[in-house]
C-alpha cells in the first residue's frame, strides 16, 4: 500500500512548524522485490527458482572449471517431491549427458527444496577422485542447509570453489589424470609445486584419507595442542600446530566465537590450509604487533601469498580471529593479498597490505552477549529491524554469508522497499563483489548512493552504467570532488579521452579554487541514530503523535564563500507508506534572517518528529534533500542526506 497514508490522510509532524505530508508518487512495479530476472547458463537449469541472484556468477565459476581442469560442472534444482534425491540425480546426470564431451569428466550438483536435501553426482572419470562418501558429506553439510532458501546460489558457489580445490589437488597427488594442455595452467602448476615441494607437503597432502572428516571432533587427550595462550607467541605456535594437523574441528577455543562459526558453515578445503601453512612457515621468524587487545603477527619477509595471523585477547588468552582476517584481507589475480577494508581493530599493524576505504562492516556491538546468545534472541523476534540485524551479526561478526544472506533476504521479503534494507544489502554485495545483487537493491534506494552504484556496474564490467550513475551525482552537485575523479577514472578505462580531459580541467580548477566549491553544505544529526518509539503516543499542541523520535538537525557550510540555500526537501520512508513535508527551510532560526550561511557558520534547531496516525513503520529514515548556490548565485549544488531512527 504505497499510498496508505494518503489514503488515511495522515501527515509526518515536528514539534513546532509544521506542513501537512504528500504521499510520494507509488513505485513502479518491480519483478521480485526489485530484483531482475535471474539469468540463464547452458549448464545451470535453476527450475526451483532458488539459485537468483547468483546465476551468472556460478555460471562463470563453471565455465572456469571447464577451461581450467576440462571437468563439466552443471547446477541443476528441482522441486519434485515424489522420488528419491539419487533417483533425480541420476536420471538428470544422464539427461543432461553430463561430462560427456569434457576432456576430464563431469559432475552434477543438484539441490531439491522439496525434499530438503542435495546430491553431487559424480561421472565414472572422476570416481577415483570424487568418492560417494566425500561427496555425500559436503552435499549433505553444505548444500541441503539451504537448498530450500534462496542462500542456496551462495552455498554453491562455495561447493563449488571447493570442489575446484579438491579437483587440483587430487591431480597433483596422481589420483586424477589431467590431459597436459591444463597441467600446463599456471593454476594446477601451484598445486603441483606444493606437492612436490619439500618440507613434506606431500606426504602431508597426501597422509591424510580424502574421505576423512577434517572437521571431526578433536579428541580431549589432543585438544590441548591447540589451546589459547597467555602470551601470543604460543598461541601462534598452536595455530601452525592445527593447521600442520589438519585440525578442521569447528569448536577448538583456539580461535574467537566468530572464527568457530566461520569454520562450522564453511568447507574445509585442506590443500589451501595447507598451502597457508607452508606459506607461513616459509615467513618465519614472525613479528608481533600489539595494540591493546589486538595483535598481527606479521613477517617482514613474506613468502607471496603469505596471510598475517590476527589474534584477538579474551578473558586474558590469545585467540585466532578469522573473521577479521578473510573479512578484511582480499587476494588479487597472483594470489597476493590485500587490505580491502581500514575500518577493522587490526588495521594497525596491517601496513604492509596497502591502503584501503573504510567500509562500515565492524563487528556489531553485542552488550556482552555472546554471538550465539544475540542471534537466538533475534531469531524469536519477526520485526524488519529484528531480522536485518540477525543478517548483520552473521556477516559482521561471524563472516558466514550464506547464513546473513538468508536472514537479508528475509527482511527483504518483509519490507520490499525500506531503504535501510534495500541500502544494506545493496553495501555489502558492493563490498562482496557481487555486483548482480548490489545494482536492484541501490536503484531501489534513490539517490544518495551512487558512488557505491558505480562501483557496483564497474564490477560488473558495465563502464556505461557506472558513468550514467556518476553523471547523475554530477547532475546533482557538478563540484563532487569524489564523482568528478571518478568519472576522470571511468572515462580513461572507457577509452573516453575528451571527456577524461573534460574531468581533469574540472578537477584541476577546483583544486586551485579559494571558495572551495567542492566543500558541501552538510547536514549532522544529534543523536547520530535517534531512538524511535511506536508502542506510545505524544500530545503536541493538542495533536496527538504517533511513530515518535527526537533528533537536532544542524545545517552546516563547509565551504569558503556564502551560501543561499535554496531548499531544504524532507520525506519520511521505512517500512510502510512514504510521506513529506517539502522545503522545511523555515525551520532553522537564520541569523541574517534569510536562509543563508558564511563561510564555517551552522545553524541547529532540535524538534520532536511524528505522524498523524499510526504509521504502521518499524522505523523511520528521514531523508534530506539540500540545495544551495554560491555567491555567484548560478550553479545550484544539491545533497541528499538522511539519518535513521531505529527501536
Amino acid at each position: 500500500m504505497a499510498t496508505a497514508l494518503g489514503l488515511l490522510g495522515a501527515c509526518l509532524i515536528v514539534a513546532g512548524p509544521s506542513l501537512a505530508a504528500t504521499p510520494d508518487k507509488a513505485a513502479a512495479p518491480q519483478k521480485t522485490a526489485g530484483r531482475p530476472a535471474a539469468d540463464t547458463h547452458p549448464r545451470i537449469d535453476d527450475r526451483a527458482g532458488i539459485l537468483d541472484p547468483f546465476v551468472p556468477r556460478l555460471g562463470r565459476m563453471l565455465d572456469s572449471f571447464h577451461d581450467d581442469l576440462g571437468i563439466e560442472v552443471h547446477i541443476v534444482t528441482s522441486a519434485d517431491g515424489g522420488t528419491s534425491i539419487e533417483e533425480q540425480a541420476d536420471a538428470t546426470f544422464q539427461a543432461r549427458k553430463t561430462g560427456v564431451a569434457a576432456p576430464t569428466g563431469g559432475l552434477l550438483v543438484l539441490l531439491n527444496p522439496s525434499l530438503r536435501r542435495a546430491r553431487i553426482e559424480v561421472g565414472y572419470s572422476l570416481e577415483g577422485a570424487f568418492t560417494d562418501l566425500h561427496m555425500g558429506r559436503i552435499a549433505r553439510d553444505q548444500l541441503a542447509p539451504y537448498a530450500s532458501y534462496g542462500a542456496a546460489g551462495m552455498a554453491a558457489m562455495d561447493v563449488v570453489h571447493y570442489l575446484r580445490n579438491h579437483a587440483y589437488a587430487s591431480a597433483a597427488l596422481g589420483n586424477l589424470d589431467l590431459d597436459r594442455r591444463y597441467k600446463a595452467k599456471p593454476a594446477y602448476e601451484a598445486y603441483a609445486k606444493y606437492a612436490s615441494g619439500g618440507a613434506g607437503a606431500q606426504a602431508r597432502l597426501s597422509s591424510v584419507d580424502f574421505d576423512a572428516d577434517l572437521k571431526a571432533p578433536v579428541p580431549t587427550g589432543r585438544r590441548s595442542r591447540y589451546l589459547p595462550a597467555a602470551d601470543v607467541h604460543e598461541s601462534v605456535a598452536a595455530f601452525i600446530r592445527a593447521s600442520t594437523d589438519l585440525a578442521g574441528d569447528p569448536s577448538l577455543d583456539l580461535f574467537t566465537e566468530g572464527s568457530r562459526l566461520m569454520r562450522r558453515h564453511y568447507p574445509f578445503a585442506r590443500f589451501e590450509e595447507m598451502q597457508r601453512l607452508e606459506r607461513l612457515q616459509a615467513s618465519m621468524p614472525f613479528e608481533i604487533a600489539q595494540r591493546g587487545d589486538h595483535a598481527v603477527a606479521n613477517s617482514s619477509r613474506r613468502a607471496q601469498g603469505f596471510v598475517p595471523v590476527l589474534l584477538q585477547r579474551e578473558q586474558g588468552l590469545w585467540r585466532v580471529d578469522l573473521v577479521e582476517t578473510w573479512k578484511n584481507l582480499f587476494f588479487d589475480e597472483r594470489g597476493n593479498y590485500f587490505l580491502r577494508n581500514e575500518n577493522t581493530p587490526y588495521a594497525f599493524g596491517l601496513a604492509d597490505f596497502g591502503r584501503a576505504r573504510s567500509f562500515d562492516i565492524a563487528p556489531v556491538p553485542l552488550g556482552g552477549r555472546t554471538i550465539q546468545q544475540a542471534l537466538d534472541e533475534l531469531r524469536a523476534r519477526k520485526d524488519v529491524v529484528s531480522t536485518l540485524r540477525r543478517a548483520e551479526i552473521w556477516l559482521r561478526n561471524a563472516f558466514v554469508f550464506p547464513r546473513a544472506f538468508l536472514a537479508y533476504e528475509e527482511a527483504r521479503r518483509k519490507a520490499p522497499h525500506d531503504p535501510l534494507v534495500l541500502q544494506t544489502i545493496g553495501e555489502r554485495a558492493v563490498y562482496l563483489g557481487f555486483a548482480e545483487l548490489a545494482i536492484p537493491a541501490l536503484q531501489s534506494v534513490g539517490s544518495g548512493v551512487e558512488l557505491d552504484l558505480a562501483m557496483a556496474y564497474e564490477e560488473m564490467g558495465d563502464l556505461q552504467g557506472a558513468r550514467r550513475t556518476i553523471a547523475r551525482a554530477l547532475a546533482e552537485n557538478p563540484y563532487d570532488w569524489y564523482a568528478l575523479h571518478r568519472e576522470k577514472w571511468l572515462a580513461q578505462k572507457s577509452g573516453d579521452a575528451a571527456a577524461q580531459a573534460q574531468a581533469e580541467e574540472a578537477i584541476a580548477i577546483l583544486g586551485e579554487d579559494g571558495a572551495r566549491r567542492t566543500n558541501q553544505v552538510t547536514l549532522t544529526f544529534s543523536p547520530a541514530t535517534p531512538k524511535f518509539d511506536a508502542s506510545g503516543t505524544l500530545n503536541v499542541g493538542g495533536t496527538t503523535v504517533y511513530d515518535h523520535s527526537n533528533f537536532g538537525v544542524t545545517i552546516r557550510n563547509t565551504s569558503r564563500q556564502p551560501v543561499q540555500i535554496a531548499s531544504v526537501t524532507l520525506r519520511s520512508v521505512g517500512t510502510a507508506a512514504a510521506s513529506g513535508l517539502g522545503d522545511i527551510r523555515s525551520y532553522w532560526q537564520w541569523p541574517r534572517g534569510s536562509p543563508e550561511l558564511r563561510p564555517g557558520e551552522a545553524v541547529k534547531f532540535d524538534k520532536q518528529w511524528g505522524f498523524t496516525v499510526d504509521t504502521g513503520h518499524e522505523h523511520v529514515r528521514y531523508v534530506f534533500r539540500t540545495c544551495w548556490r554560491g555567491q555567484a548565485g548560478t550553479t545550484q549544488q544539491c545533497r541528499t542526506q538522511w539519518v535513521d531512527t531505529l527501536p
